[in-house]
């Protein structure tokens, strides 16, 4: 039956921790970025399209990052360029942290971005390449735990050194740059950590050969003129971008949004952002019970419909800071149910094991690329009318949202190996 699990083993979790740590510099970045944007902003001077050009700058490094590392990656060997990437998040997180101007802050901003775009689809394949399916969930929900936990200790720090001024920006990225230095000496220095990555690769390839799959290279070009590929990259990368447009609207600008749209205090807007990131953390570890069964993709329903819900409340009750309190919370929640999760998953589903970290990459990056188009209008967006932002996000629900169902029904049609899939045909009989 799909629900008798496959149990993780010692060195799976060690290297889900070690991979992870990716996930929680990555989501640390942006958190940390949207936190320190109303301080830079007060003492670096900086305009609504500074703010903007900032964040824009950051989501378009990502981006580049993604569409060069996945490539990178298959390319020269996933565990050297991933090293070499947390090498240069911790450099430009320490760069961002003693930036005294906006020359400094940029050439940091610019480093950490590449690095961090480089290193998500490169640690998921670093995990995906050794473990099997039937527990892709776990391993990669585990993941976003590290994600959610890279969001609830940056918004913690900055709650804690939110009348600290520009200590607070040198706090947020001085913790992040030590997380990535400490982290790249275990990867690169540890004997018994290299030996367990090359002990679970060499017994995926064993496994894989013995089904019968071929691991072998593949060109981007020739990734995307194969019609099995190219329609799931499609929607993949629709769904990632149209749930990511949200998500990374609030990520990166709820500190702003309600502190200068809706003149709320610094300490209040990241104490709203903490509570709602706890939010995530419960309910991401719920998810982790329940990714590899039956109700991934009923909670995923749920999910999609919270996320609706609170977003046309906001829409409808647009001038009650009070609301959106609530609403936030309520999204932040849903978004673990519906949206990076099941990208990561069905990204590793439907890409053979050497094209995943290229075709993730290419996806992630275009997505990047098109959230950082949004960025940089969305402070003046909000300021001009947050009704209209909030609406313009109901819009990228009801997208997303359509676009899972597709996906889904899909899975189910071409059979793709989905051990969650197992319980539907069966209670079908």
């Amino acid at each position: 039956m799909v629900d008798e699990k496959v149990k993780l083993s010692k060195a799976n979790v060690l290297l889900i921790i070690v991979a992870g740590l990716a996930s929680y510099m990555d989501a640390a970045l942006l958190v940390s970025l949207g936190v320190a944007l109303p301080i830079w902003t007060k003492y670096l001077a900086l305009n609504s399209w500074m703010v903007g050009l900032l964040s824009t700058m950051l989501t378009v490094a990502v981006a580049i990052g993604s569409f060069v590392g996945g490539w990178l990656s298959d390319k020269f060997g996933r565990v050297a360029v991933f090293n070499a990437d947390i090498f240069f998040v911790a450099i430009g997180s320490f760069i961002i942290a003693i930036a005294q101007n906006t020359t400094i802050l940029i050439i940091g901003v610019v480093i950490a971005g590449l690095a961090s775009g480089a290193d998500l689809p490169t640690s998921l394949a670093v995990i995906s390449e050794r473990m099997s399916s039937k527990v892709y969930g776990r391993a990669i929900s585990s993941t976003q735990i590290f994600w959610t936990m890279g969001i609830l200790l940056s918004q913690f720090i900055g709650f804690i050194t939110a009348n600290s001024g520009m200590g607070s920006p040198a706090a947020l990225f001085g913790w992040i740059g030590l997380v990535a230095i400490i982290n790249w000496c275990v990867r690169v220095f540890s004997k018994r950590f290299k030996q367990i990555e090359t002990d679970l690769v060499d017994h995926e390839h064993v496994e894989c050969a013995s089904n019968g799959q071929s691991v072998k290279k593949y060109r981007l070009g020739q990734l995307l003129r194969t019609g099995g590929l190219l329609v799931p990259m499609i929607l993949l990368t629709v769904f990632y971008l149209f749930w990511n447009l949200p998500a990374n609207t609030w990520g990166s600008f709820v500190n702003y949004f309600l502190v200068t749209v809706d003149g709320r205090t610094q300490a209040y807007s990241t104490i709203v952002a903490l509570i709602a990131n706890i939010v995530c953390l419960l309910v991401n570890l719920i998810y982790l019970k329940v990714s590899d069964t039956r109700y991934r993709y009923r909670v995923m329903y749920l999910g999609i419909a919270v996320a609706l819900l609170s977003f046309v409340t906001a829409g409808i009750f647009s001038n009650d800071w009070q609301i959106f309190t609530v609403v936030y919370i309520f999204y932040s929640g849903s978004t673990v149910l519906c949206g990076e999760a099941l990208y990561k998953i069905w990204s590793q589903t439907f890409y053979p094991v050497d094209a995943r970290a290229t075709m993730t990459g290419f996806s992630y990056g275009l997505v990047r690329v098109l959230t950082a188009a949004f960025s940089l209008v969305t402070p003046t967006l909000m300021g001009y009318s947050p009704q209209l932002l909030l609406w313009i996000m109901v819009g990228c629900t009801v997208l997303f949202g359509a676009c899972a169902v597709i996906i889904v029904a899909i899975i189910k049609k071409t059979g793709l190996k989905d051990p969650t899939m197992k319980s539907f045909s069966r209670e079908a009989d």
